[in-house]
């Protein structure tokens, strides 16, 4: 059997067709299901000009232009809050009465009627239509009555039991729909919708999309386009277009949220469409952000009273319990693991943990013996660099001594030898029994030896007095000269301790020098023990 070509590429047309409008009714989706998790954006884009409005109120100068503005503001509201709409209405009632306008009034009633609707209470709406006097009123009081009247038949069509009765009901919708077709005093978009609505009451589909489609453009605002989508829809449903009817309601709903507006069917119908399709996890997700809006906005919506929409969202509560449980079934298991994966870290880490603890122990040991030596090493190096320090100073000074004694020495002898020659032997006896120049010589040693030892620790003797009482303190000389306890301890200081040693270096007996080692460790503050030691410690 032979095909033919034509054939091929027509087939290959269709399902290229096919798959583009797939794809765009994914895409439409897609952008449906962001709008829903954008749904905070577009409430605080709608409080905003809401909140302007109520500042408009607030200013406005006279009571016509205050009944103007709460007008807006039930606008506003009647699709998004009832209660706040109802009590616009019952602003505007108020104003009405206090400018005794008729046209204010009558629309301040129609606004009612729409509360009333949107309350679900139909025949309270209905003779409140019936009870207004519509002789003599103006195109704008008659496009707002033809509205609510349209409505509240609407409704007690499809909500009637009796069967004639809502055939006649149906005839009187029709009538009037006839009549506002023709009515001037709606907008030519609310004119094209109602005469699709008749053209389809006709089954006369293909004219009614011919007058709907070019109707949805972007020029118009998105509750516009969220109406004639939402027609566009019912045409397809009668035609029975399953694909075209989705794609429209979605678009519908995409318009219904952006707008936004509480109260609408589009999301709800395509939850339906989408749970007969058994995709479960967006038919959830969209009768999920219906039933959120319809209890937002407090309409007693048809919706909750209908056994599809009941079983819907118990399949879409099942739904989101079983998802719910799933997750947690995967975040358990996920848990557990981490659990097991955290326990083997913390041994290993355990393990690691007491290897550290031994090798910093055994490294602390080693540095506290390293910081000792250290320590050691510093403080053999202070002294080293201290003898250093007093050798430098001390063999420049006694090799300068040395050197004037040699000459002292010369001089003394040829001061002897002169005196024998002219004085005789006698005076010779007695210039060298003479203890003069022996003491003159001790002070010179006295003299050189202070100097030189507080050049090289210029503040010790207040470093003493700092570890002296107070009456026992030196007083600071500016001579320059050391007291003999000074001396002892600046002796001390240079290294010699013993004192027999420092009873020959200073000329004086070792009783001298071992009371007076006992009278500055009886004056010292803090420990005595430890006194010379830290005297030994000046200047380092």
């Amino acid at each position: 059997m032979k095909i033919s070509l034509p054939y091929i590429v027509c087939a290959f047309c269709l399902v290229g067709l096919f798959a583009c409008r797939q794809g765009e009714m994914e895409l439409l989706l897609t952008e449906l299901d962001h709008t829903i998790e954008n749904k905070a954006v577009y409430t605080e884009r709608f409080n905003g000009r809401a909140d302007s409005l109520r500042r408009a109120l607030r200013d406005a100068g006279d009571d016509t232009r205050r009944w103007q503005t709460a007008n807006r503001l039930f606008d506003a509201y009647i699709t998004y809050n009832i209660d706040t709409a109802a009590r616009y209405v019952a602003l505007m009632y108020d104003l009405a009465e206090r400018t005794g306008r008729r046209d204010m009034k009558f629309l301040s009633t129609t606004c009612d009627i729409s509360v009333l609707i949107g309350r679900n209470n139909i025949e309270d709406a209905y003779d409140r239509i019936r009870s207004l006097d519509t002789a003599g009123i103006t195109r704008r009081m008659r496009a707002s009555y033809y509205t609510q009247q349209m409505v509240v038949y609407s409704r007690l069509a499809s909500q009637n039991t009796s069967e004639s009765r809502s055939r006649a009901y149906a005839d009187t919708l029709a009538r009037i729909r006839r009549v506002r077709i023709g009515f001037d005093g709606h907008s030519y978009v609310t004119r094209q919708r109602l005469l699709a609505i008749d053209l389809l009451s006709q089954q006369r589909c293909d004219e009614a999309l011919d007058v709907l489609l070019p109707l949805y453009d972007s020029r118009h605002s998105s509750r516009t386009r969220a109406r004639v989508a939402y027609n566009i829809a019912n045409v397809y449903e009668t035609l029975g277009d399953r694909g075209q009817r989705k794609f429209w309601l979605a678009r519908a709903a995409v318009n219904d949220l952006q707008t936004p507006v509480r109260e609408y069917l589009s999301l709800y119908e395509l939850a339906l469409m989408m749970f007969e399709e058994k995709d479960m996890e967006r038919a959830a997700r969209y009768i999920q952000c219906t039933v959120a809006d319809v209890l937002s906005c407090n309409y007693n919506t048809r919706i909750f009273h209908s056994s599809q929409a009941e079983m819907i969202i118990n399949q879409a509560v099942v739904y989101s319990i079983n998802s719910r449980s799933r997750i947690l079934t995967v975040m358990v298991s996920v848990f557990l693991l981490l659990l097991v994966i955290i326990a083997l870290l913390l041994f290993h880490t355990q393990r690691q943990h007491r290897r550290l603890r031994r090798n910093t122990s055994l490294i602390y040991e080693v540095n506290k013996r390293l910081h000792e030596r250290n320590e050691q090493f510093r403080i053999v190096n202070d002294h080293l660099r201290d003898a250093n320090k007093i050798k430098d100073s001390y063999v420049f000074r006694y090799m300068q001594l040395a050197t004037h004694y040699i000459g002292r020495v010369d001089e003394y002898r040829m001061e002897l030898r002169k005196t024998a020659k002219t004085d005789g032997t006698e005076a010779l006896m007695r210039k060298l029994r003479s203890p003069s120049d022996v003491d003159r010589s001790y002070r010179d040693f006295y003299r050189i030896f202070d100097e030189t030892f507080l050049g090289i620790f210029p503040d010790f003797v207040e470093r003493v007095n700092d570890l002296l009482e107070e009456p026992a303190r030196f007083p600071v000389r500016t001579d320059g000269a050391l007291s003999t306890e000074l001396r002892i301890l600046a002796v001390m200081r240079l290294g010699i301790t013993d004192s027999g040693c420092i009873a020959s270096f200073l000329n004086c007996a070792s009783a001298t020098v071992y009371t007076y080692r006992t009278k500055l460790r009886n004056s010292a503050l803090g420990s005595r023990s430890d006194f010379e030691k830290r005297i030994q410690r000046i200047g380092l």
